[in-house]
C-alpha cells in the first residue's frame, strides 16, 4: 500500500552526523551543522593560522556564549530573518565582536547554529542592511569549518544564491552576507501550485550553476531556501556542501534526516553523495510547497530512516488532483537509486519550463 504523507509538523528534523567510527543523531534545529573540513591548501593554512592567533584575544569571550535562538524558534548560523519590529536591537548583543561594532548600526542577533551566529546590521558606510556571520568558538575546529563553508559559498555568484559580500580574518574573522527577509520556513503551505512552481525553478537555476562548477550543496531544505521580498529563492548555507571528488576524503558529512537522500543514510548501498544528492533533496523540498506535507508517513528516527530507504511516496495528486502533471518530477526526484533521478538539476527546470509553458502554472 503507498503510504500517506503525514504533515511536515508532525516529523521532528533530526540532524545526523557520520564519522568514520559510525554515526549519531541529534535533534535538528533549522539550518544548524554539524559538518567537518580539509583545509583548503597552503592558503587555507595562512587563513587558519591567522584565525587561531586571534583566538588567545577573543577565544575566552566567544567560547562560551550560551547558545541562543533566533526568530521562529530557529538557531540557524544562516536563517537571515528578521521580522519581528518589536524585537530588542542590543548595542552589543552576546557574542557580536565589539572589534566590529564601530563598522554598524542596529546589531540585532539572528540566530546560532553548529558553525556560527549571524547579526542583522546595517553598515554605517554606505546605510545598507546586511547580514553578519562569525564563528561560533575560536578553536582549530571551528575555524576549519567556518573557513571551508566560505572557500566554497565564496565561488559561487548567482541570482538564486545568497550573495557573499567579503570574507574577512582580520580583525575578527566574520563574513558580510546579502540580507533576505525571510526563508522558505516561514510560508503557509501548500503554496499555490503557480508560486511553487516559481520557487522550484529558482532552486534549480542555482542548483545547476553550483554542480557546473563542481559544487553539491547536500543540505537542501527550507531553512536554507531564503526569499527576497518578490520571493526569489536564494540558496544559503553551503557547510556541508563539496565537491564529489573530495567526497571520499571529507570523514564528517552531516544531512537533515527530513530531507535525506538514501545515499546519506546508507552509502554502502547506495553510492556516493553527489549532484543527484540535491536533485532528491530539492525533491522533497518541492513535494512539501505543493502538499504541505513530507514525503513519509513515518514517525521517529527508526521510522523516518525506514521510509526514505524503503517505501514510496504517494503521488501529490493523491492529495490534490490539480498537483498531477507534478507527479512525473517529484517522483523522479525522488527515485530511491540516485541514477534513476534527473542527473542534472538542470534537466528537471527544464521539465517544469514544460509544465509552466503547457499550464500557465508560474505566470502571473
Amino acid at each position: 500500500m503507498t503510504p500517506t504523507p503525514v504533515p511536515s509538523s508532525e516529523i521532528l528534523g533530526e540532524e545526523m552526523t557520520e564519522t568514520p567510527t559510525g554515526r549519531h543523531m541529534e535533534p535538528q534545529e533549522e539550518s544548524s551543522r554539524t559538518a567537518g573540513a580539509q583545509l583548503p591548501g597552503p592558503t587555507g593554512i595562512v587563513l587558519g593560522l591567522t584565525l587561531l592567533a586571534g583566538a588567545a584575544v577573543l577565544g575566552a569571550r566567544y567560547l562560551k556564549q550560551p547558545e541562543k535562538r533566533g526568530p521562529h524558534g530557529a538557531s540557524s548560523a544562516s536563517t537571515i530573518v528578521l521580522q519581528d519590529p518589536n524585537r530588542t536591537v542590543l548595542p552589543h548583543p552576546a557574542g557580536f565582536p565589539r572589534e566590529l561594532s564601530e563598522r554598524y548600526d542596529r546589531i540585532t542577533f539572528v540566530g546560532r547554529g553548529g558553525l556560527g551566529q549571524v547579526f542583522s546590521a546595517v553598515r554605517r558606510d554606505d546605510g545598507r542592511p546586511v547580514a553578519v556571520k562569525v564563528p561560533v568558538a575560536y578553536d582549530e575546529a571551528t575555524g576549519k569549518t567556518f573557513l571551508k563553508e566560505m572557500r566554497f559559498w565564496e565561488e559561487l555568484a548567482h541570482p538564486n544564491i545568497v550573495q557573499v559580500y567579503s570574507v574577512n580574518i582580520l580583525p575578527v574573522p566574520y563574513v558580510e552576507m546579502e540580507y533576505l527577509p525571510q526563508s522558505l520556513t516561514d510560508l503557509d503551505k501548500p503554496l499555490l501550485p503557480k508560486t511553487a512552481a516559481r520557487i522550484a525553478a529558482g532552486i534549480l537555476a542555482g542548483l545547476a550553476y553550483a554542480h557546473k562548477r563542481g559544487i553539491v550543496h547536500r543540505d537542501i531544505k527550507p531553512g536554507n531556501i531564503l526569499l527576497a521580498e518578490d520571493l526569489t529563492p536564494k540558496i544559503a548555507d553551503w557547510g556541508m556542501s563539496t565537491r564529489p571528488e573530495e567526497t571520499r576524503e571529507n570523514g564528517t558529512a552531516g544531512f537533515t534526516l527530513a530531507y535525506a537522500a538514501p545515499e546519506q543514510i546508507a552509502p554502502e548501498q547506495f553510492g556516493r553523495t553527489g549532484p543527484a544528492t540535491d536533485i532528491y533533496l530539492f525533491g522533497v523540498v518541492f513535494y512539501e510547497m505543493v502538499t504541505g506535507k513530507l514525503p513519509y508517513a513515518s514517525e521517529g528516527i527508526a521510522g523516518i530512516t525506514g521510509a526514505i530507504l524503503n517505501a514510496q511516496p504517494a503521488p501529490p495528486s493523491d492529495l490534490d488532483p490539480a498537483l498531477a502533471r507534478f507527479d512525473e518530477i517529484i517522483l523522479r526526484c525522488l527515485a530511491k537509486t540516485p541514477t534513476d533521478r534527473y542527473q542534472s538539476a538542470g534537466e528537471a527546470l527544464d521539465a517544469i519550463e514544460t509544465v509552466v509553458r503547457e499550464t500557465g502554472y508560474g505566470r502571473a
